[in-house]
């Protein structure tokens, strides 16, 4: 039983070590300066979780977004095999769905400019779907009919070749070209561009889409399907699938060889921004070492008279633990409640401002338990020096001088 002279009576509190911590904590007397070092430890961590969770939820938002306009006309998988083979490949985890699919680079002629385009044929009636899944989880654009000869391009091949809709535009290949008494004769057809989309395309060439079989019949290839264009569930899991694509013994290309340096660059600055912003938690974790080694020197005489009484080493070191846990839990909480509207409100802040345009926000609840998490176990670590410091006081040497 401990009643100690600052009017708090520790016979209300259990386990006794808690009670200690939080009458150390809120007793401002015995040493402001480092109560003073403490708030500005908890406001610190406060501001730093805060920030890490705006820029993590903004960041994730981004990447999110990136993967279903970038990523919308870049196919997942090309996996060149045939029909038989489908089956098998519609079995591997992660695979959402298939298609007959051909691609290639065209060279594009208008009246206007002369441009190299990235060609590609889908036949959007014959996909073959995983279970559980159809064709809106695909974001597709829309693929012109059989026969039409039509295309549905990107909005900045009309922008950048100053192109119009229902414009006929000559395509030339050398694919399958042809020896002719004048030589070499490239394929040449008339197609009609009759739609667009918008994306996020980061690559130097603009797609335009048609049909299988029209794009099929331009670059003289055979009617029977031996290349299929393969949609996963998340891109990102690329590295799960391709090496059971590689074990069936197929030929196979993948999105990071046309994007991946794009992503790459991406995932970088969303690492470069985390660590800036982890600093400012280190740096405020930090101060609790100051403001504990403080109350430890102030509190040395009380602390050699609870192990006289009895307190063990272990029991003074979680004194201490926990009034650097309370810092640290307290400004974790703090942060996350304010950072979460906050970023909400940067995002409809720049909507507003018109400078931007909407920030992508995706608040995920892992990353904000690895953030909280990981600032209180820094907050934690912080902690140890003075701690360990209080519990291998000489309770002799102390009371001898007091």
């Amino acid at each position: 039983m401990f009643v100690l002279k600052t009017g708090l009576d520790l016979r209300l509190f259990h386990p006794l070590t808690f009670a200690i911590a939080l009458k150390y904590g809120l007793n401002s007397k015995a040493h402001k300066f480092a109560k003073f070092v403490a708030i500005l430890s908890t406001v610190g961590i406060a501001i730093g979780v805060a920030a890490l969770i705006v820029d993590t939820s903004i960041m994730q938002g981004l990447q999110n977004r990136l993967k279903k306009t970038v990523l919308s006309d870049t196919p997942h998988l090309i996996v060149e095999t045939q029909e038989d083979k489908l089956p098998s490949i519609m079995q591997l985890n992660h695979v959402m769905a298939a298609a007959p699919f051909v691609q290639a680079q065209t060279l594009m002629q208008s009246q206007n400019s002369l441009a190299l385009i990235n060609l590609q044929g889908l036949d959007d009636t014959r996909i073959t779907y995983s279970k559980g899944y159809e064709r809106k989880d695909l974001n597709l654009v829309a693929v012109p009919e059989k026969g039409s000869f039509e295309l549905n391009a990107e909005a900045a091949l009309y922008i950048r070749n100053d192109l119009k809709l229902n414009t006929d535009v000559k395509l030339i290949s050398t694919i399958n070209a042809r020896y002719t008494p004048m030589g070499l004769t490239p394929t040449q057809r008339i197609f009609t561009l009759k739609k667009y989309y918008s994306t996020a395309n980061s690559t130097a060439l603009d797609c335009a889409v048609g049909n299988y079989d029209d794009v099929r019949r331009f670059f003289r290839m055979p009617s029977k399907v031996n290349s299929y264009r393969i949609w996963l569930t998340d891109p990102f899991v690329i590295d799960k699938v391709t090496p059971k694509i590689k074990e069936m013994g197929l030929n196979y290309t993948d999105w990071t060889s046309v994007q991946g340096e794009f992503f790459k660059a991406v995932a970088m600055e969303k690492l470069t921004m985390t660590i800036m912003l982890c600093l400012v938690i280190i740096v405020a974790s930090f101060n609790i070492i100051s403001a504990l080694a403080m109350v430890v020197s102030s509190r040395l005489t009380e602390i050699a008279i609870f192990k006289t009484m009895g307190l063990s080493n272990m029991r003074i070191l979680n004194i201490f633990l926990l009034m650097g846990i309370f810092v640290g839990v307290i400004g974790t909480a703090v942060g996350i409640v304010i950072g979460i509207p906050l970023t909400y409100y940067v995002s409809d802040f720049m909507s507003n401002t018109g400078s931007f345009g909407r920030l992508p926000v995706s608040i995920e609840l892992a990353n904000i338990l690895i953030i909280g998490i990981g600032s209180v176990l820094m907050s934690l670590l912080c902690t140890l020096y003075p701690a360990v410091r209080a519990a291998v006081t000489d309770p002799v040497t102390h009371l001898s001088r007091g």
